[in-house]
């Protein structure tokens, strides 16, 4: 366990600070007290990552219940696992980022599972640090589309690095970081700071693909963020006393 409680500090705290350091401290969209809001996200991080530890060893039992070698060797028959590794890492970043995209649709539609996401939501000054407020039984239904990656045979040393890429992600697209023009071509394919952030104002239940913008055009759910003007979009649209059933997600 403190094996994976350091891996998962480093990729928490190493990627997000390098982040914070190179770019969002240089290029801030808004102007932060940080040593005020370090420590209440300090401690939303650390509870977070002690979710995702516990998470991915139930996601071990679920893996060895949910894909059994039989349905392995049925995809090496197809001959789905002879695939080049890259586009095995395509294909499953494409099923993880649709499985994402489901069921946070679902979480801003059904009054039960918006209860899940009320913690993220809750967030009133966005910042990488911030991105870590996610609740136990958010981030577990966020994690389904994981299952991709090892029903591909993706090997465990690249989805480690798969592990740092995605809390880099993470902290970048909830970064404080200035809407830059350029972010536009990126959001053809990609998920941007602008992009995201757009997410977490009064906008609402649209932008909510987590790496990719496809999904959103495909279902009708995409706001172009150049059409709008960040400083008159307002963060942090539940404002409710944080209890430990929020933190949880019931």
């Amino acid at each position: 366990m403190i094996v994976q409680l350091m891996i998962g500090w480093l990729a928490t705290f190493l990627t997000g600070g390098l982040l914070w350091l190179l770019w969002e401290k240089q290029d801030p969209l808004r102007e932060i007290k940080y040593a005020e809001q370090f420590l209440k996200e300090f401690g939303a991080a650390l509870v977070s990552i002690l979710f995702t530890i516990i998470i991915a060893y139930a996601y071990a039992d679920i893996i060895r219940f949910l894909l059994p070698s039989s349905l392995m060797e049925q995809l090496a028959k197809l001959g789905v696992l002879a695939w080049p590794l890259w586009v095995r890492l395509i294909v499953a970043y494409l099923i993880k980022d649709f499985c994402y995209y489901v069921a946070h649709w679902w979480m801003h539609h059904n009054q039960y599972l918006w209860q899940t996401h009320l913690w993220h939501h809750s967030i009133q000054q966005l910042w990488w640090l911030a991105a870590q407020r996610t609740s136990f039984t958010s981030r577990f239904l966020f994690q389904v589309g994981f299952l991709a990656f090892p029903l591909l045979s993706i090997p465990p040393e690249v989805m480690f690095c798969l592990g740092l890429l995605s809390a880099l992600h993470e902290n970048w697209t909830h970064s404080n970081v200035k809407w830059r023009s350029w972010m536009g071509v990126l959001e053809w394919i990609f998920v941007t700071p602008r992009y995201h952030s757009l997410h977490h104002t009064q906008i609402g239940a649209y932008n909510m693909g987590s790496y990719f913008t496809i999904f959103d055009r495909i279902f009708g759910t995409y706001i172009d963020p150049g059409s709008l003007d960040p400083d008159q979009q307002v963060f942090g649209v539940v404002d409710q006393p944080i209890t430990w059933q929020k933190v949880v997600g019931i």
